[in-house]
């Protein structure tokens, strides 16, 4: 949507994947993009890879793209796990760290994803937050070129293969870890501890339940050989689990549905037989399953061997979902 009022960004500076300070002179380019992110949310993800894919077949077109990764894991904030983040999405030296959501405060973001369209002068032109539409925004972006005389080279819009829009409140993040207590804890909760967690008596719907020895982290909840994790979701929804392993886990799932038509399994469970398995490595979300029968499903992730660390499990509408893997949920 555009502002109502035009108003003045603020400078863009800070410091970046590589550690090294990095300050964005919006003077450089036609057009600046200014991508918010959180490294936890499919929405989010899939919106940096629209960027990304964006960025290509604009590069020769005076437009500059920049990414801010919002620190809502305090862990990931400089951190390997973080590195593996970006590597995997290929964002390197335009991309800050928002050490504090120093940048979310002055750019005034209130949802993520939020893209942001800024002009050489370093007017704020058009801003998205939460719900964003592709070819709403690359409108606004041919319409900032063609005014400056770039008309012949503006590439055909609609080719990318897909269309992003992603609604406000489309999913449902249940981030790990003591901070939030979004989740339900059945015993008293020690920061930076090892804890026994027994199996509750009852189940609500977009919930997490830990069972058997976890180590509770500031952000995340680590688990090794032994552990379980029962994750409950609704009809009509899809389940990803942003997790991690340094050893590399192997991960048994069981689901309370044995009428598998109404399942449908994420691109990263494999199936042995009867035997539903992931294999845990880089830190990412991997796809668990989709859901699309009469009742509730309830998940279990069995440990086997390694230790994962889990970060965040997200609850997408079926409906919703959008971006380039959605293809994997709808068949």
């Amino acid at each position: 949507m555009e502002p109502k009022e035009q108003t003045r960004a603020p400078a863009f500076n800070g410091i970046n994947v590589s550690g090294e300070a990095l300050e964005a002179d919006y003077a450089d380019n036609l057009v600046n993009v200014v991508t918010f992110f959180e490294p936890v949310t499919k929405n989010s993800l899939d919106t940096v890879e629209i960027m990304r894919l964006m960025s290509r077949r604009y590069e020769s077109l005076s437009v500059g793209f920049w990414y801010v990764m919002e620190p809502r894991l305090s862990c990931m904030y400089h951190a390997k796990e973080s590195q593996m983040t970006l590597d995997r999405l290929s964002l390197f030296g335009n991309t800050l760290f928002d050490a504090n959501n120093t940048l979310i405060l002055q750019f005034r973001v209130n949802e993520l994803p939020a893209v942001l369209i800024i002009d050489s002068n370093g007017m704020i032109k058009s801003r998205y937050e939460g719900e964003v539409s592709l070819r709403s925004f690359e409108r606004s972006i041919q319409a900032r070129l063609a005014v400056s005389g770039y008309r012949d080279e503006l590439p055909n819009m609609g080719e990318l293969g897909f269309n992003l829009v992603h609604s406000r409140g489309s999913s449902k993040l249940r981030q790990l870890g003591y901070v939030t207590g979004d989740y339900v804890f059945t015993s008293l909760v020690v920061p930076e501890t090892n804890q026994e967690f027994s199996l509750p008596d009852f189940c609500l719907v977009n919930t997490i339940y830990p069972h058997g020895p976890w180590y509770v982290g500031r952000d995340f909840i680590e688990g090794s050989g032994g552990s379980t994790v029962y994750i409950s979701c609704s009809r009509d929804q899809a389940v990803l689990a942003f997790t991690g392993s340094c050893d590399g886990a192997s991960v048994r799932m069981h689901t309370a549905i044995e009428a598998p038509q109404s399942l449908v399994l994420g691109k990263d469970v494999k199936r042995e037989g009867s035997v539903l398995e992931l294999r845990i490595d880089e830190h990412r979300p991997y796809e668990l399953l989709a859901s699309s029968g009469d009742s509730d499903v309830l998940i279990s992730l069995q440990v086997q061997s390694g230790s994962i660390r889990l970060y965040s499990v997200e609850f997408c509408d079926l409906e919703r979902v959008a971006g380039p893997t959605a293809a994997n949920w709808v068949r």
